[in-house]
């Protein structure tokens, strides 16, 4: 099995780019693999470069801003990555795209499928505040899916991923997208 780090990227008090980080928190509360490892980035800067070549698997979620419809969902590995134009949000330092193209130089014998994209198309990136908007929380259950199917999750744990968020009444949904991921 390889070593597989999630990275969920994303500025939680700027409404659509707080995805990502809501994405993990779903992640973190299903009974994952040993070998993956789950972590809430606010941002995404060269200090993650560290992580991208000591990792055997990278999964990195975020919102993006590509001009798609907002609620879509992409996922990208590779070699995809460079050559899509994912945007990068305002609050990173470094767009994944750019990361991905240092630490390749860096470490140029790294295997480049080794690095998947899960993207959801964001619409609210200029306005404060902590509420998604309505298609970007609506795509958070395929975004959730796209990432289980990343790290060959069974049958079992991706039918949990599925109902991960159905099985919660709205107020305790709220309670794991904003951090608290103790279940009603």
């Amino acid at each position: 099995m390889k070593y597989t780090r999630i990275f969920c990227l994303g500025n939680e008090l700027v409404r659509d780019d707080g995805v990502g980080i809501r994405v993990g928190r779903v992640l973190a509360s299903l009974p994952l693999p040993d070998h993956v490892r789950v972590e809430l980035t606010p941002h995404l800067g060269f200090d993650l470069l560290e992580a991208v070549q000591g990792t055997e698997r990278l999964i990195l979620v975020d919102a993006m801003h590509t001009g798609r419809s907002p609620g879509t969902c992409i996922t990208l590995e590779g070699a995809a990555i460079e050559r899509h134009a994912i945007g990068a949000a305002a609050s990173h330092t470094v767009g994944i795209a750019e990361l991905i193209e240092v630490a390749q130089r860096l470490a140029p014998d790294r295997d480049r499928a080794s690095i998947v994209f899960v993207g959801i198309e964001g619409q609210a990136f200029d306005e404060c505040g902590i509420d998604l908007t309505p298609a970007v929380r609506q795509a958070i259950p395929e975004a959730v899916r796209q990432v289980l199917r990343a790290i060959g999750a069974s049958e079992a744990l991706l039918a949990q991923g599925a109902s991960a968020i159905a099985q919660y009444s709205e107020p305790a949904l709220e309670t794991i997208l904003l951090g608290e991921t103790k279940r009603p």
